[in-house]
């Protein structure tokens, strides 16, 4: 096996991009062990991980190494694609630890509506709408009766995107807490 500072780096980043086995074969060889070492000092991780981060690298080397003029370039190129591909597993681990923990937390809370008969919701919701403004009545109608993005249905009344989110939030917590205290405190 050839050290990495023996090759002619601009030939073989110029073979491998024009899809040259041998070339890809050779770079693996002289850079595998270099950006296993890498990936572990950068990521502080176990093996396992560091070693599927390189091969997403040789991955991208395979299919995106450009035309590159020595080690010194090469070497740079492979730690930039080694940090992004470590940010990207890192990312990629954190959703799925994120997408486990709310498979596993308890459901929510329902709703206190959600008990009552259909026509007692509608009766109730309707009565709440018709205490709104009609500003935040024509928002909520276009964002949830309409499907329009929220920042569409705030544009629609002259609301740029921020002010619409914040309405549009104040507007349900405010019906969340009436709903609330018409359950459970005096039911008027």
């Amino acid at each position: 096996m050839s050290s990495p500072t023996e090759l002619d780096f601009a030939a073989l980043s110029r073979a491998i991009a024009r899809g040259c086995e041998r070339a890809f074969v050779v770079f693996y060889q002289a850079w595998f062990a270099p950006a296993l070492a890498l990936a572990k000092c950068m990521s502080r991780r176990d093996e396992a991980f560091c070693l599927d981060v390189v091969q997403d690298v040789m991955l991208v080397v395979v299919h995106k190494l450009p035309p590159l003029a020595d080690e010194r370039a090469v070497r740079g190129w492979l730690t930039t694609t080694l940090s992004r591909a470590i940010a990207d597993r890192l990312r990629a681990e954190r959703r799925r630890q994120q997408r486990a923990a709310l498979a596993a937390a308890p459901a929510p809370e329902p709703e206190p509506w959600w008990e009552l008969a259909s026509d007692e919701r509608q009766q109730w919701l309707q009565a709440r709408l018709d205490e709104l403004s009609a500003s935040d009545r024509a928002l909520l109608v276009a964002r949830f009766g309409d499907v329009v993005s929220v920042a569409a249905a705030g544009s629609a009344f002259g609301f740029g995107p921020d002010a619409a989110h914040g309405r549009l939030r104040r507007v349900l917590q405010r019906m969340r807490r009436q709903a609330a205290e018409w359950w459970y405190g005096d039911g008027s």
